[in-house]
Order: C-alpha cells, then structure tokens, then sequence
C-alpha cells in the first residue's frame, strides 16, 4: 500500500470525522480548520477522484436538493481500503515521532 500524501490523509481524516461520509464543503472547510490555509475546490475534488481511482473513497449522488437549484450533491464515502491507508499511515506517523523522542534538533 502506497503511503498518502498529506493532503490524502487530511481529506480522508476529515471523512472519518464526519461519520465516514460528507459531501464536500463540510470536508473542505474541516481541512482548512485543520490546515488554516485555503483549499480551492478544485483541489479538492482532484483529490477526490484520486483517492476513488485507488480505491480508498466511494461516491454516489444524493438527491437533488432546492437549496443546491435542483442539483444533486455527491456524497463521499471513505472505503475500508481507505480506512486501512489511513490507518497504517497513521502508524508510520507514530513510529517516526517515537524515533525522534528525546532526541534534539540543531540549530
């Protein structure tokens, strides 16, 4: 399993903290909560359909909707493939951090 970039491992945390599924203003402004930089849209839906294509995010329509004039949202899933990317490179995180303890940077 390939290790995500940071900001796969945003948009998918930022899934998991909606219950596993959102579409995707509440993910978007979750991760600028996170980040406190400015995700574009268009970032993040390239980003969506990377995570799709690896198998780590599904996606379907929702019903339209009037607040949206008619248009159907599409709801974002994270997949258990997703869940276990995240999962180890959460793990890889730990492993680094437990490595640098005690230890003292140069300056």
């Amino acid at each position: 399993m390939d290790m995500l970039t940071l900001k796969e491992e945003l948009l998918l945390s930022a899934l998991v903290m909606h219950g596993g599924s959102s579409c995707g203003a509440p993910l978007r402004r979750t991760v600028i909560e996170f980040t406190q930089k400015e995700m574009v849209y268009g970032t993040l839906y390239n980003l969506m359909e990377n995570l799709i294509r690896k198998g780590y995010v599904a996606s379907q329509k929702g019903a339209p909707t009037p607040v949206q004039g008619g248009r159907s949202k599409t709801i974002y899933s994270i997949t258990k493939e997703g869940e276990a990317a995240l999962r180890e490179t959460m793990t890889k995180h730990e492993s680094i951090m437990k490595s640098l303890y005690g230890l003292e940077f140069g300056g």
